[in-house]
């Protein structure tokens, strides 16, 4: 009873630490896909969207929003308040797992909450937290959780089967964090198999062998959970005559590896524009320079820096699982929680296996200043998209002038929209004084799934979205409009940019 108290208390501290990180969101805020979905409306979208993609649970909560004709701010504000409720459990459950057989006085347990915290409210979570579909990301973490949990410490047969099915839920809910089951595993069975020279060396063996043949396990349940998914999608794609894009073959594996390879280190350098660069590698460096000397200082026999890399490596190698299959997404947050939760990991485990009374003041400085960041950065990319919102809106007021002032000129009144997508030139995705270039600060007004769905939404004016044949195309580039738009009879064509 004591620990459920506390175990209360810890959630009300988190849930009210989370709701200050992302109060800028909880005002209501426009995702590019926000204004997609009220474009559209709930049915299509969880259909064209949700369900070809094989995200049943998010297909259903969308089905219920429609059918009880909700409004758009409800299922925004709505999915990023569960988001938060399920992610606070996440925190208490993995604190939990972790302290279930160590003995923590009062400030270490203070301490190792924060390192969770900060683990699973990681940088790159802000950019999961920006959709709708938070609250099946969050619910697939929470999932993950619950089966890295069964097979580090509960091995029965019985066991493995709820892992197995949880992980295959966890991947229905969202296929893009399946990799966090494989550190997650790794870092748990690592804390919980010791591995120090003072043991006994058939111990040390059979630890060492634990942990393997855990992280083995968890990869071959992420596996089986993926192609699960794969059948699901296919199946779906037969029934509905859905045309699944996302997806790659198997020939383009290899292909696909090179490329992870060439370009990993620019999302551990650049953070997707979720953290400040060079940022993650400050922190890493510094905790590894600070373990070693922590190693050599108290002649360590915990292997304290080795962990630490062992962490990173398996971060890294589960951060980009899903890519080797599509490098759909590859620049992007949502894909990349493992190398958002990597300094979470390692934190923990500094603070689980240091034993030194000095070092352990360092390590606790090292997260504090740490988490202070991780909120401050958190507000400050919450409220630049916030601001985009406020600058789309101009956008589109301007745009809305220029139409007006078409129409009482030709005396044609602008019934269609069609985009023209750019390939090449994602920097003016962006707007000008936007210091956080990512995902979540897109100019909605720029990209091609959302672009339609602005206009309307903020003229009223419910244009039909057509495609942008070749004689629309020859007559907008001839008018040579340096706005990124135009009209040509009674379409108006719109300039959007990728990569």
């Amino acid at each position: 009873m004591k620990k459920l108290k506390k175990d209360y208390l810890i959630f009300f501290v988190i849930f009210v630490f989370s709701i200050i990180m992302y109060i800028n969101w909880l005002s209501m805020h426009y995702a590019s896909d926000t204004y997609n979905i009220m474009n559209v409306g709930y049915e299509t979208y969880a259909t064209n969207w949700s369900l070809k993609d094989g995200r049943l649970i998010m297909y259903l909560i969308t089905i219920i929003f429609a059918k009880l004709n909700l409004p758009i701010e409800i299922f925004v504000i709505g999915t990023l308040l569960v988001a938060i409720l399920i992610s606070c459990i996440c925190v208490i459950k993995l604190k939990n797992i972790i302290t279930e057989n160590i003995e923590l006085n009062i400030k270490k347990e203070i301490i190792l909450v924060l390192a969770v915290f900060f683990t699973i409210f990681n940088f790159m979570y802000i950019e999961d937290m920006y959709f709708v579909e938070s609250v099946v990301m969050a619910l697939s973490i929470l999932l993950l959780t619950y089966s890295a949990d069964f097979i580090v410490n509960a091995r029965s047969i019985g066991s493995r089967i709820k892992a197995l099915t949880l992980a295959i839920i966890a991947v229905i809910a969202y296929q893009g964090t399946i990799g966090f089951i494989i550190i997650l595993t790794f870092t748990i069975s690592l804390l919980k198999n010791k591995i120090e020279l003072e043991g006994k060396k058939d111990i040390i063996k059979a630890n060492l062998r634990r942990i393997i043949i855990d992280s083995l396990i968890s990869a071959l349940f992420a596996f089986i959970a993926i192609c699960l998914n794969l059948l699901i999608v296919k199946i779906i794609g037969e029934l509905t005559g859905q045309v699944q894009t996302r997806i790659g073959t198997v020939s383009e594996i290899f292909n696909n590896l090179e490329y992870i390879l060439k370009n990993f280190n620019s999302i551990l350098k650049d953070n997707v524009g979720l953290f400040p660069v060079n940022l993650l590698y400050t922190f890493l460096l510094i905790s590894l320079i600070v373990s070693l000397i922590c190693d050599i200082k108290t002649k360590s026999r915990r292997f304290l820096t080795l962990k630490l890399v062992c962490i990173i490596i398996i971060s890294i190698i589960s951060a980009f699982i899903v890519s080797i299959g599509t490098l759909s997404s590859f620049y992007t947050g949502r894909l990349h929680y493992c190398i958002g939760s990597m300094m979470g990991f390692v934190l923990i485990c500094l603070i689980i296996e240091n034993k030194d009374e000095f070092f352990g003041k360092i390590f606790n400085l090292i997260l504090i200043i740490y988490g202070i960041i991780s909120i401050c950065n958190c507000i400050i990319v919450t409220y630049q998209h916030k601001k985009v919102n406020e600058y789309e809106k101009l956008e589109v007021k301007s745009l809305n002038r220029y139409i007006e002032e078409y129409e009482e000129d030709s005396n044609i009144k602008v019934q269609n929209i069609a985009i023209y997508t750019i390939r090449g030139q994602s920097n003016k995705t962006y707007f000008a004084d936007i210091s956080r270039k990512s995902v979540v600060t897109y100019n909605a007004l720029r990209c091609n799934w959302s672009a339609d769905g602005l206009i309307n939404f903020y003229t009223k004016r419910n244009l039909e979205t057509i495609n942008l044949n070749t004689n629309l195309l020859e007559e907008y580039i001839m008018q040579k409009n340096e706005k990124g738009y135009g009209i040509v009879n009674n379409t108006l064509i719109v300039e959007c940019y990728m990569y």
